[in-house]
């Protein structure tokens, strides 16, 4: 039941940037399933909406998948631990900026929250945008703190023909991702966009796992690069202060039942 759970739900991965809306026939033949398959899992997402037909057979993301979005946007903790910090350090860097709050997310890392401060413009690194792990200041954080064996996994990063959890990760790109994770953040310039910073620092949990990260674009010629990485790093502890508080409340109903069992 989960396994066609998992499947079923995969089908809203094609719906992306390059093509958002699908027959059932192009899903079944991308997916390589049988049609009547493919025809099942549609009608089970339309059922909740989370796909509707608008023309001819064609589907595309439903109303559902705003619901869930605005709920996301409410409570997730990682976002609404962030989202104070995040407008005041963008009310402290003052110019042209955007900071931008992000987590690994299969083998991508994708921007869940952002504030604008000016008027910045050309950003690909946008909010729902799955970018890549190997370029950008706020992915080279990330990848600089996950463990090694979950590097491996991740498709582009090793070298050879061995199975992925064997594969060494290339050499340079650890040696970088060692300066990254000791001198506590990241800087890039123009990986992503052209004329433009990323800074960022990695975000860690009560238990020292990984969040996420925490990063600043904006131009390039812009100075006090020093400052904004102080102002970057204080967000992120105030950040992380919140979300270990969060972490030792335990629900009073928790409490309850943890007493009578």
């Amino acid at each position: 039941m989960a396994a066609t759970a998992d499947r079923v739900l995969g089908v809203l991965d094609l719906f992306s940037g390059d093509q958002a809306e699908w027959t059932v026939e192009e899903a079944a033949d991308a997916l390589q399933l049988p049609v009547s398959t493919a025809y099942r899992y549609f009608r089970s997402l339309s059922k909740s909406e989370l796909i509707v037909a608008y023309a001819a057979g064609r589907y595309v993301l439903g109303p559902a998948i705003i619901q869930l979005d605005r709920q996301l946007r409410l409570n997730d903790p990682f976002i609404t631990a962030a989202q104070p910090e995040m407008a005041r350090l963008a009310a402290v860097i003052g110019g042209n900026a955007v900071v931008m709050l992000a987590r690994l997310y299969h083998d991508k890392v994708i921007c869940v929250h952002q504030e604008e401060v000016g008027t910045l413009g050309g950003v690909s690194y946008q909010r729902g945008r799955p970018m890549p792990l190997d370029r950008g200041a706020a992915s080279k954080v990330i990848l600089a703190n996950i463990n090694a064996k979950m590097m491996r996994g991740l498709p582009g990063l090793t070298q050879g023909q061995a199975s992925s959890d064997q594969r060494p990760v290339d050499p340079d790109l650890r040696a970088r991702l060692r300066q990254i994770r000791q001198q506590g953040f990241a800087v890039t310039e123009g990986e992503i966009d052209e004329g433009k910073r990323g800074i960022a620092v990695p975000v860690f949990r009560a238990d020292q796992s990984l969040e996420g990260s925490l990063s600043l674009v904006m131009e390039q010629s812009r100075p006090d690069q020093a400052a904004t990485i102080e102002a970057l790093i204080n967000a992120r502890k105030a950040i992380e202060a919140t979300i270990a508080i969060r972490a030792t409340i335990i629900p009073a109903d928790t409490c309850e039942y943890e007493q009578g069992s």
